[in-house]
């Protein structure tokens, strides 16, 4: 097939399909590196507190189902070890979607596209392996976790920052923004669905204090424990709210409506400056209607559970047309 070209919006020279993937892969793996350190980071918290056993184990298993990866890692280890699941996260090679794997992802995507990013960018990726390639060679210590963690959200902010301040806000931008925003919207609806339905052990402990607890865990998780507070204020942390909060509440820059407006401008954006309709902005335009008149009491109606295994669908459904117009060249 032959490559499909897009043309840049403020030149008039043309972007390679492999050149928006590379983009958007990139974005999307340094997304979710930064989404497995912050995952991390809870596991370390509960670790610290006297008497947890049972909520750090249960966290462990939260993180596995949530990164999709249990069943890999129970192959490999056959049982849930601190040392071992912090290990598989951070550095196994063998786990595609360890920390340090999902940085030389972003690493190598990023490389083939130098001439499409700023030396800026460029350099606070490759900083970021280079320091965490130091770590890896090292016998690994679980006292270095909170180092290694802050590290990754310090580096990972920083990439950000660049690109926010860098990069030309043009077709490049978009492809790395909608990495992020896909990233940043799946794992969200997945740490909702998993936090909710999986670990609460029944139904008689909604709204009691293991409840609220495994809340917290979640705005932590997500970034947003003092962005709740804000909005909230000191009140108690109930389902009610987290789901305004994390569902619907634009914001809050974790939340599913958030993510799915950038995705739908972003498409906007790509739609207008190439002059070619396009499935997936339609897709994301129809989501992003949906979400404005949706409430919490219309998804709880419906089912919380049900209500984001069909959001991950849907932003599945617009993945692939955004792979086959802007990737594949499949779509005219």
């Amino acid at each position: 097939m032959a490559e499909l070209k897009i043309r840049g919006y403020w030149q008039n020279d043309y972007m390679l399909s492999k050149t928006a993937e590379n983009l958007y892969w990139a974005a999307r793996y340094i997304e979710r590196a930064d989404s497995i350190a912050r995952l991390l980071e809870v596991a370390y918290r509960i670790h610290l507190i006297p008497n947890a056993t049972t909520s750090y184990n249960n966290e462990w298993d939260s993180i596995l189902q949530t990164l999709r990866i249990k069943e890999e890692y129970l192959e490999k280890n056959k049982v849930i070890k601190k040392e071992k699941i912090e290990f598989f996260l951070l550095f196994d090679l063998e786990n595609q979607s360890s920390i340090f794997n999902c940085i030389n992802r972003a690493r190598e995507n990023a490389k083939m596209v130098r001439t499409a990013i700023t030396l800026e960018v460029w350099d606070a990726i490759n900083i970021t392996y280079h320091d965490l390639e130091t770590y890896s060679k090292k016998k690994y210590n679980s006292k270095d976790l909170p180092e290694i963690i802050d590290l990754v959200k310090k580096q990972v902010n920083l990439i950000r920052g660049t690109i926010l301040n860098t990069q030309l806000v043009n077709d490049s931008y978009d492809f790395l923004s909608l990495g992020t925003h896909f990233e940043r919207a799946d794992f969200t609806a997945r740490i909702i669905d998993v936090k909710y339905f999986i670990l609460l052990p029944n139904s008689e402990l909604i709204g009691k204090d293991y409840d609220n607890f495994q809340w917290s865990l979640l705005l932590r998780a997500v970034s947003s424990f003092r962005g709740f507070k804000w909005a909230y204020g000191n009140s108690d942390i109930g389902y009610y709210k987290i789901i305004d909060f994390l569902i619907l509440n634009m914001m809050c820059p974790r939340s599913l409506f958030y993510s799915i407006e950038k995705i739908d401008h972003h498409l906007k954006r790509l739609k207008k400056f190439y002059k070619k309709k396009s499935k997936a902005e339609e897709l994301a335009n129809t989501l992003h209607a949906n979400f404005n008149k949706l409430t919490v009491n219309n998804i709880l109606d419906s089912g919380l559970h049900e209500f984001l295994e069909r959001f991950i669908i849907d932003l599945s459904e617009i993945y692939g047309q955004l792979e086959s117009k802007y990737f594949l060249g499949a779509e005219k």
